[in-house]
């Protein structure tokens, strides 16, 4: 039987990370997945700290990474106070450099299945780190990515896939089934029509009907096809709109508290249908979302 995979948590020490710290903590606890919590120092911002020739860069360096390992080893602890668990073994470790190459870099070296991380960081305004480098890290890493939002109260109950069909969403459906193996699935499919405007009211409505019959019955060959059973429960759902926010929708409607969408990993953000519905979903999505690359 193979090792389980570590789960990497990308932390910024800001309490927003703090979701990510404890839903890991879940997540490795139900996988039997060693942990490893990291926190990235950008170099830059040093520099301007460094103005006197009193201070020694090197060891301002050294005593940053020291107090970010102290840090997340107590971030840790505190995680499992709120979660009521004993503290797991955490590797702590901090790293100077760019956060989204250093965090694809150590998932690759360990071996890592997933990336967890919170949706804002630090430094709201200067780099968001939902609009900025959970983004670069998504379309860096061949890892799947974790965006935490929500208080981890307790384990995924009810997750949404997004689905296109494509070898990228059939990637999304295994890592779902991989990772959330007891919640209650709802499997989206999007389409855009384009007919409305030339035919009559009556035959729009009955090539509607047969389109999203023969998407439904798509849908479930696909799920199945990708390791999705009854015993998720699966909701199928055939909606007209634009993708992203009809998934954002969706996933609201559902009560949905994670949501699962393909991406092609190094190659960029995958457009699933019109526009790049995984970005869309990483900055509207009021649940966790876990983004799955092709090659993850």
């Amino acid at each position: 039987m193979p090792q389980p995979r570590p789960i990497l948590i990308a932390s910024d020490l800001s309490e927003n990370s703090n979701l990510a710290v404890s839903r890991a903590m879940q997540l490795g606890q139900a996988m039997d997945s060693p942990l490893i919590a990291l926190n990235v120092i950008q170099e830059e911002p040093l520099w301007w700290v460094v103005k006197s020739g009193d201070l020694d860069p090197d060891e301002l360096r050294r005593n940053l990474l020291r107090e970010a390992i102290a840090c997340l080893k107590d971030q840790a602890r505190q995680a499992a106070r709120a979660l009521d668990v004993p503290s797991p073994e955490i590797d702590a470790q901090a790293r100077l450099g760019r956060p989204a190459t250093v965090v694809a870099e150590m998932a690759d070296r360990h071996d890592c299945g997933l990336v967890a991380l919170g949706a804002h960081g630090r430094h709201m305004v200067r780099d968001w780190f939902i609009g900025t480098t959970a983004e670069k890290i998504v379309r860096e890493s061949d890892v799947p990515v974790l965006v935490a939002r929500i208080e981890p109260s307790h384990s995924y109950h009810r997750v949404l896939v997004a689905v296109d069909f494509s070898d990228p969403s059939a990637a999304a459906l295994r890592a779902a089934a991989r990772w959330t193996p007891n919640a209650q699935f709802t499997l989206v499919h999007t389409y855009e029509t384009w007919f409305e405007s030339y035919i009559d009211a009556a035959t729009y409505e009955r090539i509607r009907e047969e389109q999203e019959d023969a998407l439904h019955e798509r849908l479930r060959e696909f799920a199945q096809a990708n390791g999705i059973t009854r015993d998720h429960e699966p909701d199928y759902q055939v909606i007209a709109g634009h993708p992203g926010t009809a998934v954002v929708s969706a996933a609201i409607d559902a009560h949905a508290d994670l949501t699962v969408c393909g991406t092609l990993g190094t190659t960029g953000l995958r457009r699933l249908a019109m526009g790049s519905v995984a970005q869309h979903i990483l900055r509207e999505s009021k649940n966790d979302v876990l983004t799955v690359p092709l090659r993850g």
